[in-house]
């Protein structure tokens, strides 16, 4: 009873709130997000804990330093704006979403490139900018299969899932997923994945690779996946602009081996994903929105 009750209270409470998102001009909401965002930085002490030493790893100082602070504090004020993009997104015509997240032609280049080997292609990215803007922006043109935990919350869930999918974002939950995710690579789709999982990449297969200097578990599907169907990888961020605009990049498409070693296969590719999504985070890390510990806690946070 009591989890139904604060399911339905987290339901109605984001229903709401996105009403009000979605009303507002963005002179009230962009401010009223990064309040939000310092009063939860100021609050949740655990997560800001988690986060201080997340980003003492990025930039090299220890968790005290006042630069791991300020950076920490961004990132949570850039993920409160994140939220209220979200909660805006299901009324976001196509028209806005060109207009708000730009692709150069590069990157398309690169998209189209991985596609015409006609064996879809796997989209790998990261939280970080705005990932999900990012995806249904490309998924006007190419169909976007996302795996997804489910939440407890099956109201908000269902919610969620019907927001994205009137933008060609296809979220699959992990239960039965392989099958579906090799049909969508049939149909020459986009299948996506997060690599920055944390502790939750150690509930799956997965391997180390260093990231930042120091080695952490990072999650294998993405590379398996590459060497069974010989999808390519392709490597997307999209960053926040200072106008709250986005500029999305892809990398030109990378392929995983398939030898008959196919632990090595995988280890080799994975890396090689990893080494990829380093330089946005380095570039901007106050937009990496990670509030898990993502590296084992080590002896120097302080």
């Amino acid at each position: 009873m009591r989890d139904r009750l604060l399911h339905g209270a987290a339901y109605w409470g984001w229903r709401i709130a996105a009403s009000l998102a979605q009303r507002l001009p963005s002179g009230i909401s962009y401010p009223a997000a990064v309040a939000g965002g310092e009063l939860a930085y100021l609050l949740w002490r655990g997560r800001r804990r988690i986060a201080k030493e997340n980003f003492a790893v990025v930039l090299a100082r220890p968790t005290y330093d006042v630069e791991v602070a300020r950076i920490a504090r961004r990132s949570f004020r850039n993920f409160a704006k994140y939220l209220l993009e979200i909660m805006r997104f299901p009324r976001l015509r196509m028209d806005e979403l060109q207009r708000i997240v730009a692709i150069d032609p590069r990157s398309w280049g690169h998209l189209r490139q991985a596609r015409d080997h006609g064996r879809g292609l796997i989209f790998v990215s990261m939280h970080f900018g705005n990932f999900e803007l990012g995806g249904a922006r490309i998924a006007n043109e190419i169909p976007l299969n996302v795996i997804a935990d489910e939440l407890e919350n099956q109201r908000l869930m269902d919610l969620l899932v019907t927001n994205r999918a009137h933008k060609n974002v296809n979220i699959l939950t992990p239960e039965g997923s392989v099958k579906r995710v090799l049909q969508a690579l049939r149909r020459n789709e986009m299948v996506g994945f997060m690599m920055d999982l944390g502790p939750r990449a150690k509930e799956l297969d997965h391997v180390q690779a260093t990231f930042f200097g120091e080695s952490t578990s990072f999650p294998t599907i993405a590379a398996n996946l590459a060497r069974v169907s010989g999808a390519p990888i392709v490597v997307a961020v999209v960053t926040r602009q200072r106008d709250n605009t986005f500029r999305g990049v892809t990398l030109p498409p990378l392929f995983a081996e398939r030898t008959k070693q196919a632990a090595h296969d995988i280890e080799h590719a994975t890396p090689a994903i990893v080494g990829r999504l380093e330089q946005p985070v380095r570039g901007n890390p106050d937009q990496w929105y990670i509030f898990r510990p993502m590296w084992p806690v080590p002896e120097r946070a302080g």
